[in-house]
């Protein structure tokens, strides 16, 4: 069975539905009631902008966030859509964030400028800054090993360096980000004129404070959007300002998705039909495990977006109703077709308790031909054509075992086929977590580690006082 959205995103979810070892029709139709449910808590959120729990659950609002005032003031949108020319003052941009603050805009850097951005001249990157990630993790080498690298360009330039600081917390006590910050400005400052603009709550962000006293600019982390849907809010929309990506076609794919992803009929909906089959597959067939498996390198880190926002949503100790179910699935980012030399053993003969969620671009933006020897026979092949045949390959040996597989192709990659596919993984995620009957929107799990951490930290600082 496979779905197009207008011929732009294509879902083929034939290796998960209607073979004896797939989900069936008969699953379908004994779940229907369980379906139908999901739909209307899905189209209950549309309606309200509350999630299970009451609480402001606002993503599908995204799509249409530069036309309506609902996530940004006007005043915002206006100071959002003027960033493009301002950052073409800086030479550097160090985007600060960790988790949905991170993932999204590393996913839009690889897809969109590429590993070798940084590599070319101003006038190539067409004044954009070159780009930098920092407060992904608290290691000091990396960052001092990123304030190396800064200050040897410093020394190549002659002058001192403008380089903005994008630090990205909703609360700005994050100890990543946080953390970041404060140790580029300690060893960067002799050598660069540093700006900070942030991205942090409207009201309790600990730094925006900091930033309005310096008359630095200050967006906003919209209430009822959690850090893994983010990416179409401010925090991805200024970050692809600043590199020059078109956020408005960003925007138009999600609204493509969320206007075709509205009937509450299994038949008219991608988005609910993959949620349900996936649903079902963990229920009933015993899937425990999710493999993240996007073919070519420019998705790789796409992979690891979407193993947040899988993981996190679903992966809960307590339903609804406060019942122990320790529901979700594992998520493994993986990348074809280098894994294919590495995990695919495990995935083909391993335990039968995994699906592989492949994702791919029909039309690739640059191809190029070489000679390939295949038994009797010699010739040019497109690589690009070697491609789709390895993931195509991986399919059917994966079915002739028995183990299921997704397949969603983007037409080509553009920011509109991409803010279509986020966005569709936003909605089927939403479906599912209503199946499930879990909260797909909080993250209690996360704050227990942060309690403990946090208090570790304290304890440090006294003794050491």
């Amino acid at each position: 069975m496979s779905k197009s959205i207008h011929d732009e995103l294509y879902i083929d979810v034939s290796h998960m539905f209607g073979e004896e070892w797939n989900v069936t029709r008969e699953d379908l139709a004994r779940h229907e009631g369980d379906i139908h449910r999901a739909a209307k808590a899905v189209g209950d959120i549309r309606t309200t902008g509350l999630g299970p729990d009451g609480s402001s659950v606002l993503f599908p609002h995204l799509p249409y966030l530069l036309e309506e005032d609902v996530l940004i003031s006007k005043g915002e949108k206006a100071a959002l859509l003027t960033l493009g020319e301002k950052a073409k003052d800086f030479d550097v941009l160090i985007s600060i964030g960790v988790g949905g603050s991170y993932l999204g805009n590393q996913t839009l850097f690889d897809l969109f400028c590429g590993p070798y951005w940084n590599e070319m001249t101003k006038e190539e990157r067409k004044g954009y800054p070159k780009v930098y990630f920092a407060g992904q993790n608290v290691d000091p080498v990396s960052l001092s090993e990123l304030a190396d690298c800064i200050c040897r360009e410093q020394k190549r330039a002659g002058r001192r360096l403008h380089v903005l600081l994008l630090a990205i917390s909703k609360s700005g006590t994050t100890i990543e980000p946080v953390s970041a910050v404060r140790g580029l400005e300690k060893l960067l400052s002799d050598v660069c004129d540093l700006h900070l603009m942030a991205i942090t709550d409207k009201e309790k962000g600990r730094i925006r404070p900091l930033a309005e006293k310096h008359h630095f600019p200050c967006f906003t982390v919209p209430d009822g959007i959690g850090g893994r849907f983010s990416v179409f809010s401010q925090v991805g929309l200024v970050f692809g300002m600043l590199t020059g990506i078109d956020i408005r076609e960003f925007l138009k794919g999600a609204a493509m998705v969320e206007e075709a992803c509205g009937s509450e009929e299994i038949e008219e909906n991608p988005a609910l039909l993959v949620a349900a089959l996936k649903y079902i597959a963990m229920k009933d067939y015993g899937i425990s495990t999710e493999i993240i498996m996007p073919y070519g390198d420019k998705l790789r880190s796409l992979g690891w977006w979407y193993a947040q926002l899988l993981g996190e949503s679903l992966g809960k100790k307590y339903d609804l109703g406060k019942h122990e179910v320790f529901n979700g699935r594992t998520p493994v980012a993986s990348v074809g077709t280098t894994d294919m030399h590495s995990l695919t053993q495990e995935h083909q003969q391993g335990k039968k308790n995994k699906l592989v969620q492949f994702i791919s671009v029909k039309e690739p933006t640059r191809d190029v031909e070489v000679e390939c020897n295949e038994k009797d026979a010699t010739g040019p092949v497109p690589m690009s054509r070697m491609l789709d045949a390895a993931l195509r390959a991986n399919e059917e040996a994966l079915a002739s075992e028995g183990r299921m597989s997704c397949h969603i192709t983007m037409e080509r990659l553009t920011p509109f086929h991409v803010g279509a596919l986020m966005y569709f993984f936003f909605l089927a995620i939403s479906y599912e977590g209503a199946l499930e009957e879990v909260n797909a929107y909080d993250q209690p799990g996360v704050e227990d580690y942060k309690k403990i951490l946090h208090e570790d930290l304290r304890k440090y600082i006294v003794e050491h006082k």
